[in-house]
Formats: structure tokens, C-alpha cells, sequence
């Protein structure tokens, strides 16, 4: 066994507060089996094979594992400035598993939206998030809760909801991706309600990153990378490094809001 991946994981672990059995219910002990079990989990997620419980690999083995945490409180607003703004949505504002995620992932957004299309709001957006780099004091960040590895389908029906459409045909930096999860149609509601809901308190214009002939540009856009465009804008916009949020038609949903 690998005296320095025992190690590693341990600290790791002491760290970030996840258990071996977070890889499998049977595992308990930073041994070569769960060594193994971490290199497997890291093929299934495209991620380097070194069975080391780094950043990349946390913040994967966490995102699945926040599948489990459930809320319940919500409310009718979004709080900008301090203040109430009304939303025809439900938003909830006091999710402590919510806020402990966060601090877990060393990031922060603005607003995520759940499975059931309830809007988490984790910051004022006066408040600079750590979401977007470089821009992040000229943006508000949006979140989708989604697995986006189409194996996770059968754990939404688990929990109550329906099977995530999958989307084949996504491409971002010019690449084709592999067939992910989409987004439920009550997500996209919701996420129409919010934008709209910002985007008139903010005054910023309903428009998205497109070419010439008016399609929704799939990559990286120099004048949202350097934080110069006033719109919607999808992380991949801002990095090569990101892909999200792949597939989600945004010209669609913003040209629904006119």
C-alpha cells in the first residue's frame, strides 16, 4: 500500500470532513481498498487516477454527496442591498447545509437553483461572490444543482424526482461533449423568473454572446472574460477551464424574457 496516498487522504479528510464511506457504504479505512475505490471514482469523472483526494477530486466527490442534503424553508423574495425584492418564485435564504458546501468547495455564488426549482440565495448580490475569476466584482453568480453525469439519473428517481433529460449533442470550446444530464423544465422556470427579476433591478440588457448570424456563442468571449459585457453569460464564456452551464439553451431563455 502507498504510504504516502494513506497519508494524503487522511489529511485530507481531516480537512475537508469526508469519510472513506463516502466511495462506497463499506469502506472505512484509508487503506489500498479505498484507494482503489478513489481511483475508480476519478475514471467514472474524468478526473486524473491518482487515488489522492485533491481539490478536483473533492469538490466532485462533494457536489455528488450534497444529493443527500434536503431543505425545506423558502420564502417569496431575494434580498438585494439588504433589501426584500419580491420574486414570483419560491427562494429560500437560510440553508445551513447550503452555506456549509460553500465552505467546503473554498467558493461562493449568489443564488442556486434545486432539483425542485427552489432558488437558494447564499449572497446579497452587492456582495462580491468568488465564482468567476477574474470578473467576479462585475458579476452575479447563478447555479444549477445538477450531477450532470447521466449514471446520477437513477438516483434523482431514488429520491422522488423524474429522470433529468440528457443532452447529446452539447459542444463548448469546440468540443463535443459526452451525453450529461439536463436541466428540469422547472429549473429553467425558475431560472427565467430570476433573471428577469435582477436583470430589471439591475438594468442589465437582456442579451446573450452570439456570432454574426445571431447563435449563442459556445465559448470563450473575450469581452465577458475581461468583464466588458453587459448581459447573460455562462461560466464557459469566462474560462476555457469551465464547461457549464453546457446545453442550457440561454439565447432561448432570454429572448423568451423580451
Amino acid at each position: 500500500m502507498n504510504w504516502f496516498k494513506r497519508y494524503y487522504n487522511k489529511k485530507s479528510s481531516k480537512k475537508h470532513g469526508w469519510h472513506p464511506s463516502w466511495f462506497a457504504s463499506y469502506l472505512s479505512d484509508f487503506n489500498e481498498e479505498l484507494q482503489n475505490a478513489i481511483i475508480k471514482f476519478q475514471v467514472e469523472h474524468d478526473l486524473v487516477p491518482d487515488g489522492l483526494v485533491g481539490p478536483m477530486t473533492f469538490r466532485r466527490l462533494f457536489t455528488n454527496h450534497e444529493l443527500e442534503i434536503e431543505e425545506e424553508k423558502s420564502e417569496n423574495h431575494i434580498l438585494i442591498n439588504g433589501e426584500q425584492v419580491p420574486i414570483d418564485w419560491d427562494v429560500c435564504t437560510s440553508a445551513a447545509s447550503c452555506k456549509k458546501v460553500l465552505e467546503k468547495r473554498n467558493i461562493s455564488t449568489h443564488f442556486c437553483i434545486d432539483n425542485d426549482g427552489v432558488i437558494f440565495q447564499y449572497l446579497d448580490p452587492n456582495d462580491i461572490g468568488w465564482h468567476a475569476g477574474k470578473v467576479n466584482n462585475y458579476s452575479i453568480g447563478v447555479d444549477f444543482s445538477n450531477a450532470y453525469y447521466t449514471k446520477y439519473n437513477s438516483i434523482y428517481k431514488k429520491r422522488g424526482f423524474s429522470e433529468r433529460p440528457v443532452l447529446e449533442n452539447s459542444t463548448v470550446h469546440g468540443v463535443k461533449l459526452k451525453p450529461h444530464l439536463g436541466y428540469y423544465k422547472v429549473q429553467i422556470e425558475a431560472y427565467k423568473q430570476l433573471i428577469k427579476t435582477l436583470c430589471e433591478h439591475y438594468e442589465i440588457p437582456l442579451v446573450v454572446p452570439t456570432t454574426e448570424s445571431g447563435d449563442l456563442i459556445t465559448k470563450v468571449h473575450d469581452e465577458a472574460a475581461r468583464g466588458k459585457f453587459d448581459g447573460v453569460v455562462c461560466h464557459y464564456h469566462l474560462t476555457r477551464g469551465k464547461i457549464d452551464c453546457a446545453g442550457l439553451e440561454l439565447k432561448k431563455i432570454v429572448d423568451s424574457l423580451y
